[in-house]
């Protein structure tokens, strides 16, 4: 089972019907020098270090990652389908955390 990431649904997407915008944390900062390196290998992906903040899509899902550990969903369909987002996001970013 993923871990228990707080999820708040804030709005509807304007760009995709019957999808929503979220928003989670990790509940732990991320390092950004790491996160960029590692969204190289995710086509598309956008990642600014001095800025603090990484954008792409992953599958379904366009997420934004910030150093705060934040996380913005975009495109998910409920709750499940974020939790979701959050754990296969969790592990592909696994070594970028600050320990």
């Amino acid at each position: 089972m993923p871990p228990d990431y707080p999820i708040v649904i804030t709005r509807p997407c304007t760009d995709a019907p019957n999808r929503f915008i979220a928003e989670s944390s990790f509940g732990r900062k991320l390092d950004m020098q790491a996160v960029c390196e590692t969204s190289k290998a995710i086509p598309g992906a956008k990642c600014s270090e001095s800025l603090g903040v990484a954008k792409f899509d992953y599958k379904d899902w366009t997420l934004i990652l910030y150093r705060s550990g934040r996380v913005d969903l975009r495109k998910i369909k409920d709750e499940a389908d974020a939790r979701q987002a959050m754990g296969e996001i969790e592990a592909l970013f696994s070594g970028c955390f600050v320990l």
